[in-house]
């Protein structure tokens, strides 16, 4: 039965263990999330019957400005009655109808972690297949399936093919007319989703002051990789974000692709940030850039998990 439900968000604080009384991969941090701005009470809704949590979903930002991302999404896993798909779909409406005013699109929701074989899991797959069917019956769909690599300090640092010099960014413009020349011909979803939407050299821009300097780490860990004749091929981002150390972006411009720039690239950015004391640095990719995922594993890249990011058209 539905009809007994109440859903709302959460009070503040004093209410988190009652947000955590379902598991979760972010449990441990939702508090600290919450005290730091990176999420918000009023994103943090909780399906309740006699009380007790049966859903609950939550969204989170990197500057706690406006949601940014729908992170936390949980039905009660324990329940065999198919209505419990029900009850998230539900809950999810309702918060969506709330948060987002009618004619905005809603963040997309990132599902995570997802075991690189969950495929393969019965258990595992059941799982992430009625997370899905939730956001699929608020009218969200499929956008793109990532894998997730991991290099760790027990590994030996990838090897630098020694053809390209680096140098630091020398200003937002150089920066900017970078990604607008690697743009062309992107594998990545959100990028060519993006594009299609505006332009190349707009959505360089955009790309570069909302997503590229959102990081708390300094540009000058950035590195453009020049050829012998002084051509620039391609830029890398190593930095940190509020879950540790990342390759940010990697991308060569488009005409300089197929020569293993990529590996260049790679070790480089994995080296400023092992110099920065990394013990541990992650990275996704698209599916379908399958020239970028042999770039990881050839690097020495673990690919320990999947993601599945879901969008609101």
């Amino acid at each position: 039965m539905t009809s007994d439900l109440i859903f709302r968000p959460i009070t503040g604080l004093e209410e988190i263990d009652l947000f955590n009384a379902l598991p979760g991969p972010y449990n441990d941090s939702l508090a600290d999330d919450l005290r730091n701005g990176r999420c918000r009470a009023e994103w943090m809704w909780v399906a309740l019957r006699e009380s007790t949590p049966v859903a609950r979903v939550g969204w989170w930002s990197r500057s706690g400005s406006r949601p940014e991302v729908l992170e936390t999404l949980d039905i009660d896993d324990t329940c065999e009655d198919i209505s419990r798909i029900d009850v998230g779909a539900r809950l999810l409406r309702t918060a969506l109808t709330t948060l987002f005013p009618a004619g905005t699109l809603p963040p997309p929701y990132v599902l995570q972690p997802v075991p690189p074989t969950w495929r393969d899991d019965s258990t595992t797959g059941h799982r992430i297949k009625d997370r899905m069917e939730v956001v699929q019956r608020t009218g969200g769909k499929i956008f793109v399936e990532r894998l997730r690599y991991r290099w760790t300090s027990s590994t030996p640092l990838p090897p630098q093919p020694g053809r390209l010099t680096f140098r630091t960014v020398r200003s937002d413009e150089e920066a900017i007319d970078l990604l607008t020349r690697i743009l062309p011909g992107t594998l990545d979803a959100y990028s060519q989703a993006d594009v299609a939407r505006s332009s190349t050299a707009d959505y360089a821009r955009v790309q570069y002051h909302d997503e590229l300097l959102s990081y708390s780490s300094p540009r000058t860990w950035w590195r453009i990789g020049i050829r012998s004749d002084g051509e620039p091929v391609g830029m890398v981002v190593p930095a940190q974000s509020p879950n540790g150390f990342v390759i940010a972006y990697l991308g060569v411009v488009e005409g300089h692709r197929g020569h293993g720039f990529v590996h260049d690239l790679l070790a480089e950015g994995t080296r400023i940030l092992t110099a920065q004391g990394a013990e541990r640095i992650t990275a996704d990719t698209d599916l379908a850039n399958q020239p970028m995922a042999r770039a990881f594993q050839h690097a020495g890249y673990d690919n320990f998990a999947r993601r599945i990011d879901m969008r609101w058209d």
